[in-house]
């Protein structure tokens, strides 16, 4: 998208946009495509994730900002994008709860170790895919709190 096209589907102006694009591109999460013709002879200049990972640490709001980015990158891929779905609830005793996260943060670092930006001469065309994973508490299971703050 370029920076009109980010624009208008954030809500926000061009120049935001344009002042937030730089850092994005020197940190490798965004990359300038070649320009395009824009409308009366100008030149557009589109810009595409690079699929880059990322972790956001902090308290509790960053925790918060991190979900509403997953769950609007999902909401947002067209239906024919979304190459698997699912839920999955359970109930383990805090051992096994233990090793499953183990296990998934370890096929996590597996899988983004093989994550490239280009593919080798001659390759099957790489496949730009994102993978959202949340494991939390269910309210209402067997170790439910008992508070009623709903966050």
């Amino acid at each position: 998208m370029t920076n009109k096209e980010l624009a208008e589907s954030l809500g926000t102006t061009p120049g935001t946009i344009h002042y937030h694009l730089r850092p994005l591109v020197e940190q490798g999460f965004l990359r300038a495509e070649d320009p395009r013709p824009g409308p009366r002879g100008s030149k557009e200049q589109p810009y595409r994730s690079t699929g880059k990972s990322w972790d956001l640490a902090g308290d509790e709001s960053s925790g918060h900002i991190l979900r509403q980015v997953g769950v609007e990158e999902v909401m947002s891929a067209a239906p024919e994008d979304m190459l698997e779905l699912g839920r999955l609830g359970l109930t383990l005793p805090q051992e096994e709860l233990d090793e499953l996260l183990e296990r998934l943060h370890g096929w996590l670092e597996d899988a983004k170790s093989r994550s490239r930006v280009s593919d080798a001469e001659g390759a099957e065309p790489l496949q730009s895919v994102a993978v959202f994973v949340a494991v939390h508490r269910t309210p209402g299971g067997p170790d439910a709190r008992a508070s009623t703050d709903p966050s």
